[in-house]
């Protein structure tokens, strides 16, 4: 183990500090970046090739990218801000890269792009569902909160409960 290459030990190292593992990667991402992925994969109609700063990114575009080869493949791109989103969308951003849907990352929905003129277009569409997960507690503090407003409205007197 002393003669060992410099790249081993590397390797070795990372993975025992937790990195290294594509499966890992998924697990450290949000609830609602991990249906940017979802998205993603259904909007291209295949698995992606590569993710790129999705961590903690408030935007994403799927790209088409062709290889050395020929063979075209679907990668997505985090972006950290609309300004960089609509710069990244212009046609002459990305070379031999072809942007094909942008993505809401925070509010869970798909944005819409037009360029018209040399400008972009950006029109936000409706929310998928399951990309704004609500917390347990919250929801049982909303369901109190209604039980007690329909509490406060109901009728009061005979004649008006249940199976009479």
């Amino acid at each position: 183990m002393a003669k060992e290459p410099e790249y081993l030990k590397r390797l070795r190292e990372s993975r025992r500090k937790g990195g290294g593992s594509a499966g890992k990667a998924d697990r450290s991402l949000s609830v609602q970046e991990q249906e940017a992925i979802r998205w993603a994969r259904e909007t291209a109609g295949t698995d992606l090739r590569a993710m790129k700063n999705l961590g903690g990114a408030k935007y994403v575009a799927l790209v088409r990218v062709q290889s050395a080869t020929g063979a075209r493949y679907h990668s997505i791109e985090g972006l950290p801000s609309r300004e960089a989103l609509i710069r990244r969308l212009m046609p002459d951003a990305g070379m031999g890269e072809e942007v094909l849907a942008a993505y809401e990352v925070r509010g869970g929905r798909p944005i819409a792009i037009a360029i018209e003129s040399g400008e972009v277009k950006l029109r936000m569409g409706d929310p998928r569902p399951g990309a704004n997960p609500v917390d347990p507690e919250k929801m049982l503090r909303q369901a109190a909160a209604d039980a007690a407003k329909r509490a406060k409205t109901r009728p009061r007197g005979e004649g008006h409960g249940r199976g009479r």
